[in-house]
Parts: structure tokens; sequence; C-alpha cells
């Protein structure tokens, strides 16, 4: 399926779910409701994969890479290249911290990832003209290096991995959740941002992705069921329970 295929929702036509309230409703999903945040990050995962598909056609023989920050949003990019792996694309990853620091999650990606041989890099170790020939020669860039959690402007290996992705003009770049570098409030970017082609964002948009201002940054839209209850969102005044009944991957167009 291209992305041109996908079902489509207006914009006008779907709630939004800021930093603070996606953290809560994460909160409820796990604490009250008792679905593991490994589970949501397992069908992000999978819808992320499903996305890079659709972007290139086919995944046989597609070259793949994945920047990866230390926290679920990385995790969320592993977990993604492992499906993309199981559908005959060659996957690596450039991970912005030493495994250890890595939060459990996104380690717990990483490990599997590890044993089934794929290229994992700590970026910390090698020279920017290494990742930038490397991530040039791609056809696809998962951006997985800061979530919705963030705030501030990047700083260390994470900005200058994002200064080097907008370097490259080569491969298509896949923002999860949102670009990394934009804030989900307001959609500013108080340093730089990921430039994406497209991106997937997870549950609900955050509000900054549907703004003027993260137009040339977030790309074409998509929003993903990760398989979040709608009443997660209950106690935000947030009616999500019809959002993805015409598909799980949507296409949102203003």
């Amino acid at each position: 399926m291209s992305l041109a295929a996908l079902p489509t929702i207006a914009a006008r036509d779907v709630p939004v779910a800021t930093a603070a309230q996606m953290s809560a409703a994460d909160r409820v999903a796990s604490e009250t409701l008792g679905l593991t945040l490994e589970a949501l990050m397992e069908n992000a995962g999978r819808q992320i994969a499903v996305t890079t598909r659709a972007l290139l056609g086919e995944t046989d023989g597609q070259l793949v890479t994945a920047l990866v920050g230390t926290g679920n949003n990385g995790g969320d990019a592993l977990a993604a290249l492992r499906h993309l792996l199981g559908w005959a694309a060659e996957v690596d990853a450039y991970v912005a911290a030493p495994p250890d620091r890595l939060r459990p999650l996104a380690r717990r990606q990483y490990d599997v990832l590890a044993r089934l041989g794929v290229p994992l890099y700590d970026t910390t170790t090698l020279k920017d003209s290494f990742i930038a020939h490397r991530v040039r020669g791609r056809h696809a860039v998962l951006d997985g290096l800061l979530g919705y959690s963030a705030s501030g402007p990047p700083r260390g290996e994470v900005a200058r991995l994002i200064q080097l992705a907008n370097a490259q003009s080569g491969p298509k770049v896949i923002a999860i959740d949102l670009p990394s570098g934009l804030d989900p409030d307001s959609g500013q970017a108080p340093a730089a941002a990921i430039r994406a082609d497209v991106t997937v964002t997870l549950g609900l948009p955050k509000p900054g992705l549907l703004t003027e201002a993260a137009r040339d940054a977030v790309g074409a839209l998509l929003l993903a069921d990760i398989g979040m209850p709608a009443k997660a969102y209950e106690n935000a005044g947030i009616d999500a329970r019809l959002l993805f009944a015409n598909g799980d991957l949507l296409r949102v167009i203003s």
C-alpha cells in the first residue's frame, strides 16, 4: 500500500493531546488499565515499519537506518528495524549514547537486534564523515532521537545527529511521533529540528504538528493506532473513540 492509498482524515476532525496530556494517558494505560508500555512500543514499531514500506514501495533489499535516542522514542525506532529486517530490508542503527545509557525498554529492543546481528553504532565513537557517508547512502532514515517529553533545544550528540541528518539529501526521512527538536505543543523549533518527509505520530497528534510553523519539518502527517485505549484520554476530556474506525494508519489532510 502506498501513502496515497491510506485512508484519510481531516485535520479539523482529529483530537490532539499536549505533551502533558499524552504523558497522563500513558500513565492511565499502564497503571490503571494494565496495558504495558512494551506492548505499545511493539505496536508503534510495526506501524513505523508499515509506514516505511508504504513510503518506499517495497522493503526487499532497501537500506534503512535509524537514528536512536536513549528513551522510548529510540525504542520505537529499534522495534521498527526488527520488523523491517524480517521484511528483507537491510538495517542498521546509530545510537546517540553507549548502550548502557538506554532506558530499559529501548535497551531490550537494542539487545534483540544485537542478537540478530544488526549493526548498532555508538555515535559518540564515530566521526561526522563516517555517519554522513552511511546515512547518505540509505533509502530511508528513521528519526527516533527525541519524543514528546523532550524539552528545550536538542543538545550534545542528539543535536549533532540532527544536523548530520539534515545535511543529507538522499534518504527519505520518517520522524517517529514528531520530528526531533520540534516542540510538541507549539510546533516551534528552538534550535535545529529534523526535516522529515513523513511524520508518523502515535496515538494522537500533538498540537504543534498541525501548526503552520511545523509544516516544513513534519512533511506528510500520518496518524497511527498503537492500541492506546480511548479511555486513557477521558480524564483530559478527549474523545478518541471513533478515531480509527476507518483504518489503523491514517493520512491527515488539511
